[in-house]
């Protein structure tokens, strides 16, 4: 692959108790949140940041005490009041390829997103054999950084907040199927089995060669 592509969405550390909590979410960042509730969203999206201390504090509670026990701090402090700021965010997301950095990736080969979309270019000129291997590298040295960060754990929050700002219930998942057949990247047939099995593959809508294409690109900011 000439990309490696990583999705941190309720895929590590906290999702076991957001799950028990009813937020089944493997989603990415939500620039727009596609949630109706338009109460909600003020409540959880404020001119100081993602507020979690209306609908999310049992998981803020849980993400505080997982991160202490972890040692992650800076996390820790991230959460001390309940909001998550973009600074915070900006910061947070500057250390995870610093990290990477220091791990010896080139920092102008990284592209993060906000809420840790990342792509990560490997050296020109690799064979195919050795850009498996430094594809199977840079997932271990990517989940080190940002576990050592305690960045799953907070793009996960905020992801939530974003994406189910009143904290319903609702799996977010089927949230973005649903916008990915408004937007005609899927069939209305697609499943959240279809989901899980695409995210885990790097299939349908999540192959990189169609997130190459610019126009498919911006279907998916829509839902994503």
């Amino acid at each position: 692959m000439n990309q490696q592509y990583r999705q941190s969405r309720f895929t590590r550390s906290i999702i076991a108790a957001i799950a028990a909590s009813c937020i089944a979410c493997s989603a990415s960042a939500c620039a727009e949140p596609l949630c109706s509730n338009n109460a909600a969203q003020t409540q959880s999206q404020t001119s100081e940041g993602i507020n979690l201390n209306a609908h999310y504090s049992t998981e803020l509670q849980q993400a505080r005490e997982q991160l202490s026990q972890n040692g992650n701090d800076f996390a820790v402090n991230i959460l001390k009041d309940g909001i998550i700021a973009d600074s915070e965010l900006t910061e947070l997301n500057h250390r995870v390829v610093q990290c990477l950095s220091d791990l010896g990736y080139s920092k102008d080969s990284i592209s993060m997103g906000e809420l840790g979309e990342m792509s990560v270019h490997p050296p020109s000129g690799v064979t195919q054999e050795e850009s498996a291997s430094w594809g199977a590298s840079v997932n271990q040295d990517t989940q080190t950084c940002t576990e050592r960060n305690g960045a799953n754990t907070i793009w996960q929050l905020a992801s939530a907040a974003q994406m189910n700002p009143s904290n319903d219930g609702k799996d977010t998942r089927q949230t973005i199927i649903d916008c990915y057949v408004k937007q005609g990247i899927v069939s209305e047939s697609y499943s959240i089995d279809d989901y899980e099995r695409d995210s885990r593959n790097g299939t349908g809508p999540f192959s990189e060669a169609q997130r190459a294409d610019a126009g498919f690109q911006q279907k998916l900011e829509v839902c994503e």
